[in-house]
């Protein structure tokens, strides 16, 4: 009997988990959303691009575009330790990717594909008739970015000017079915394992409910939508070679301990980019942005605007 009780007890508890987890994390991102506009002083802005908004966070000064579209796993607050060290030149723009953040999508399968991203994205510049734009993408959002870079070149007037990819995704990585499994945690081992990947030092260890948490937010069915065309169109999403039609001048940053976009899949991203500088951080993993904030600034800053008045 009292093992029956405890059991029915477990079932109960189960029940009222997930709402709970889901809560907590929407609390999570109502914090960090909160600290781009209190700290960093951005206003949240919704593009509506026919039927669909996008969310941007956006500078109120500065004169040069500069927009910032975050990794998988993230959403446009992934970029607040980055904005301090920047130039206040930039007038910022930090998109929340369709189906991320704020910028909401239709549970539809068919909607969750990376060139999907990248044209709804593009539509919503021109909605905001952005001009001379630096693009920068983290991980996800750097391979949203070259896409977005190939649109961009076919149009009669283009809105881009430069390309700054961190820990960007390229090509299919050689351990695919791993780096899927890594980037889906499934329990708090995985989490934790995944935290490890991310970062190279003063790695995070979250609380048990936090890593709970975690596991709830990032297993939505959008991810996992996300992650199944994503692989379904493999050759189509991750382009590779492809890549050598881009021809702006692209920066590529990277954590030269980075396992998950590896350094020699930078390398041979860099030979394919004619106009491409590759810059390797020391000591640092795939979380770049997070981990080493003040150089990725440094490099933005150079490359976005020293780079520009040596033309």
């Amino acid at each position: 009997m009292r093992r029956e009780f405890i059991s029915k007890i477990r079932i109960r508890f189960r029940k009222f988990q997930k709402p709970i987890y889901d809560l907590a994390y929407k609390y999570f991102h109502y914090k960090r959303y909160r600290e781009l506009t209190t700290k960093s002083k951005l206003k949240e802005r919704m593009i509506d691009i026919g039927g669909q908004k996008i969310c941007y966070h956006i500078s109120s000064t500065g004169t040069k575009n500069l927009v910032y579209i975050h990794g998988l796993l993230d959403a446009s607050f992934g970029f607040r330790k980055v904005i301090p060290h920047l130039s206040k030149d930039w007038k910022l723009f930090l998109v929340d990717v369709p189906s991320f953040g704020k910028s909401k999508l239709p549970v539809v399968k068919s909607l969750f594909q990376i060139n999907l991203f990248a044209e709804m994205i593009y539509e919503s510049f021109c909605n905001l008739d952005l001009q001379d734009i630096t693009l920068v993408g983290h991980s996800m959002g750097g391979l949203i970015s070259q896409h977005i870079a190939l649109i961009d070149q076919k149009k009669h007037t283009p809105r881009l000017k430069k390309i700054i990819l961190l820990s960007t995704g390229n090509a299919p990585h050689d351990k695919r079915d791993h780096v899927k499994e890594l980037l889906f945690p499934k329990n708090r081992k995985d989490v934790s394992r995944l935290l490890h990947s991310l970062y190279y030092k003063d790695i995070p260890e979250p609380s048990y409910f936090i890593k709970n948490t975690l596991v709830v937010g990032w297993n939505s069915p959008a991810y996992h939508f996300l992650a199944e065309n994503t692989i379904a169109k493999e050759s189509e999403i991750f382009f590779a070679e492809k890549a050598k039609e881009i021809s702006l001048p692209t920066l590529i940053v990277s954590g030269e301990e980075d396992e998950i976009t590896t350094v020699d899949s930078m390398k041979q991203l860099h030979k394919w980019i004619l106009k491409s500088k590759l810059v390797l951080i020391p000591h640092a993993k795939h979380a770049i942005h997070l981990e080493t904030p003040e150089r990725v600034a440094q490099e933005i800053n150079q490359f976005g605007l020293e780079h520009e008045n040596n033309q």
